[in-house]
């Protein structure tokens, strides 16, 4: 299974940090931040799997490819201020992070209007 490899890659990046960290702490971010990155990759190959299907049901559905793109751009912006957060917050510059946090929500909230105001106006209009 996948999430043991993905287990054992993270559980020996963390062990290296922790042993490198007295001896060499910029070493120590490097070696975290490539272990986070080589974990990032090895699930890559999922999202195609998750995209497909989720296209493939919002055709059915009926659904604008504009709105499963839009619905894709708000996870993915999720996840990368998440990772960075992450990676931010382990630095040890925590105010930081929350900024970056701060910033993604932000965002996503900014990507989010155009559906919210086509939402309020398919309601406006089964009001009418």
């Amino acid at each position: 299974m996948e999430i043991f490899r993905i287990a054992a890659i993270a559980l020996v990046t963390a062990f290296c940090v922790i042993l490198l960290r007295n001896v060499k702490s910029e070493l120590a971010a490097a070696v975290g931040l490539a272990g986070g990155i080589i974990v990032v990759l090895s699930v890559i190959d999922y999202f195609s799997d998750i995209f497909s299907a989720v296209y493939a049901i919002a055709k059915r559905a009926g659904l604008a490819t504009s709105v499963v793109t839009l619905l894709f751009k708000v996870i993915a912006v999720g996840y990368i201020s998440e990772f960075s957060a992450s990676l931010i917050e382990d630095a040890g510059m925590s105010s930081l992070a929350d900024k970056v946090l701060l910033g993604g929500k932000l965002i996503i909230v900014a990507t989010s209007i155009p559906v919210i105001v086509q939402l309020f106006e398919y309601i406006a209009k089964m009001l009418s």
